[in-house]
């Protein structure tokens, strides 16, 4: 049977970035740093030559609703991609910096500061919103069987970015389990290419990961991954 909708546990707003994670001289020394060694690439108005655009709608639904450690990684890792060695660190959180002044997100008083990335989600500048189409999510819900019609989560809690959407790790799982069942319902498409016992699942609280497809009849996952995060859900 289908989960019944279980009261949602009221939880603390997240922390983001619009919490004044940086500083206006952080940012202006941010800019410097992209002058030198991004503009080439990124152009100096941030919208994209040889690498992608940095700011705007195309840049913020790629990364937003990540933890800003994603998107610093991502940038410390890889950038600048003709330099013989990667910047420091403290490079790094100014140009981040920038990145957050560019995209109107607003400073505070202090420095951002390397501990701040994990615990701060990246966000536009009107809040956390819903993932866009195409978003690789987790949805955590009820497993259910629509006899003749195919695999869902139902009483879904609405989808959230991952990093890994082909595994789920202990953590994941443990995560998944304190979230409260929502009102979603979703269909999972090609989930039974995953060879699973879906059948020892059915009507257990789930998450699936894969590609979120927005559609005016329904959203759906294309699945790869899915895992029991508890028990049976109520029936």
């Amino acid at each position: 049977e289908a989960c019944a909708q279980t009261a949602p546990t009221p939880t603390k707003p997240p922390h983001t970035v619009l919490d004044g994670i940086y500083s206006a001289a952080q940012a202006q020394r941010g800019a410097s740093v992209f002058a030198t060694s991004c503009a080439s690439c990124h152009k100096a108005d941030l919208t994209g030559f040889s690498g992608p655009p940095l700011k705007g709608a195309i840049f913020l639904d790629r990364w937003r609703e990540f933890p800003a450690r994603v998107l610093f990684d991502e940038m410390r890792l890889t950038m600048p991609k003709d330099a013989q060695a990667p910047l420091p660190e403290a490079a790094y959180l100014d140009l981040f910096s920038f990145l957050l002044r560019e995209n109107e997100i607003p400073p505070g008083r202090t420095d951002l500061k390397f501990a701040d990335l994990e615990g701060s989600l990246l966000v536009g500048k009107d809040g956390p919103q819903p993932l866009p189409n195409a978003s690789p999510a987790g949805v955590v819900g009820c497993l259910h069987l629509e006899v003749g019609t195919g695999w869902f989560i139902v009483s879904g809690a609405e989808p959230h970015r991952v990093v890994d959407a082909f595994d789920l790790t202990d953590k994941d799982i443990q995560d998944a389990s304190t979230v409260p069942l929502g009102k979603g319902l979703f269909r999972l498409q090609n989930v039974t290419d995953l060879g699973l016992p879906l059948d020892t699942l059915d009507g257990r609280k789930v998450e699936a990961r894969g590609i979120l497809v927005r559609q005016q009849n329904g959203d759906r996952i294309n699945v790869t991954a899915l895992k029991a995060v508890g028990p049976a859900c109520e029936p």
